[in-house]
């Protein structure tokens, strides 16, 4: 991600990028945000946890919390903030995949509260939604 970040940057400065993230790929944003700086992220549909899935697991992405109760991976939200001074996130109150309360822990770490939209009736943004390019736009 990083390299096509700065291939495709203007004057190779990765930090005016802003990365769309859905689904599963707004973990992978997260973690970008983690360790390179940005100018915005967009998340739509993020899940705090792998939700119990192996491939999702398999990913890296997600805390993981041991037999005894260690938790290690955990989200560095401090840093994403750092990184990364604009953020909206948003998600539907019937999406079938992630449960409302994943997608408020994100939004909680981060401490968004305006960038933070829920949307009624959106299930997983399968459709065009033009709040999401709107909030895309005003972050250029």
């Amino acid at each position: 991600m990083r390299s096509l970040a700065e291939k495709y940057s203007v004057e190779n400065q990765a930090e005016n990028i802003i990365i769309i993230g859905h689904s599963s790929g707004a973990q992978a944003s997260l973690r970008y945000a983690e360790l390179y700086k940005l100018h915005g992220c967009v998340l739509v549909s993020a899940t705090y946890t792998d939700l119990g899935d192996a491939n999702e697991r398999a990913s890296g992405y997600y805390p993981r919390v041991s037999s005894d109760g260690t938790i290690t991976n955990s989200y560095d939200f401090e840093k994403m903030r750092e990184n990364c001074p604009l953020w909206a996130q948003f998600h539907s109150n019937d999406d079938p995949f992630i449960p409302l309360n994943e997608a408020e822990r994100i939004r909680d770490g981060l401490k968004l509260k305006d960038e933070y939209t829920m949307l009624p009736g959106r299930s997983h943004f399968f459709e065009y939604s033009p709040e999401l390019l709107e909030a895309i736009l005003s972050m250029c």
